[in-house]
């Protein structure tokens, strides 16, 4: 197994695990063509995931270009199978409903400065079925909702930090359901997907057991915590404009790292993504293991014995 990191990454984790890693970047197309030989399976899932915080082109070139350096650098070392690794808002405004988007649902998404994550994975994905169509190299697809588990950056560590406070501020009265679905759950589907011949060119949606709401999923690490906290709901309007004040902040400090709270981040909280993950478990027979209740379990327990 060989595992590709920029010089400039924390390689700490990988460094516990058996895989060979290999210096290179996506954005730089020559530094993909000699990790790539004799690789027979490509599991792509590098991108910049920073929802609102950044340029476009700074996501254009990590997503759509990192995208189509890897399946060039892939197709020249003919790798046998590329799985790309997508996201479930592709779906834009189609995915945050009640009815849950399924495979046959239209990606639609608005180019919009909170919305260039979504928009570059929808581009990258055109790009990969557009060499699996031309008979390149062939490709298979996942779409994930919402991923959680040990190093999350994102919704696992924002509802921790959110619910280690002495109270739980909810901005809003929203209360939106999510997929979310265990890391190792995740990677299970992956590999299926990357091995099946069954999954040559088509995508696969990734929906956790439940279907649960942002509410839920923080009682539920609240209960793996073992405390109670008391919650009072604030205007949105207030959560939004203390959200701006702290993107200022980190604007004028010119960090390069997205601050913890942000307007899009704030934003995508209130949205949900809800994925119908039939399909998968029909074609594939993937069933996923790990409920919430034991998935925030495990978190609790990585995030303690890490960060105590």
């Amino acid at each position: 197994m060989i595992a590709l990191a920029r010089t400039s990454s924390n390689i700490s984790h990988l460094n516990t695990t058996a895989a060979k890693i290999v210096s290179g970047d996506i954005e730089n197309y020559n530094s993909l063509r000699p990790a790539m030989e004799g690789v027979d399976i490509v599991y792509h899932a590098a991108a910049r995931v920073t929802p609102g915080w950044g340029s476009w082109e700074l996501f254009h070139s990590s997503i759509v270009k990192g995208t189509e350096n890897i399946l060039r650098a892939s197709t020249k070392a003919g790798v046998s199978r590329f799985l790309h690794v997508s996201t479930g808002t592709v779906y834009g405004k189609l995915c945050e409903g009640e009815t849950p988007a399924c495979e046959s649902t239209e990606c639609c998404v608005d180019f919009s400065p909170d919305s260039y994550y979504d928009y570059a994975k929808l581009q990258a994905e055109r790009i990969a079925f557009e060499y699996h169509n031309q008979g390149k190299i062939p490709v298979s697809m996942i779409r994930i909702g919402t991923i959680y588990g040990p190093r999350d950056r994102l919704l696992a560590d924002r509802v921790f930090r959110q619910i280690s406070l002495p109270v739980i501020v909810w901005p809003g009265k929203l209360n939106p359901r999510y997929s979310v679905v265990y890391v190792s759950d995740a990677v299970e589907l992956a590999i299926l997907a990357a091995t099946s011949d069954q999954a040559i060119g088509e995508a696969y949606n990734v929906a956790g057991r439940d279907v649960i709401t942002l509410r839920d999923f923080a009682s539920a690490m609240v209960k793996a915590m073992g405390s109670r906290k008391p919650q009072v709901t604030i205007p949105y309007a207030v959560g939004y404009a203390w959200c701006s004040l702290v993107e200022g902040v980190a604007r004028l400090q010119r960090s390069k790292d997205m601050p913890f709270l942000t307007r899009s981040s704030m934003k995508f909280l209130n949205k949900g993504v809800n994925l119908n993950g039939t399909k998968a478990r029909n074609e594939l027979g993937w069933e996923p293991k790990v409920s919430v209740d034991e998935g925030t379990r495990l978190y609790v327990k990585w995030r303690e014995a890490h960060f105590s």
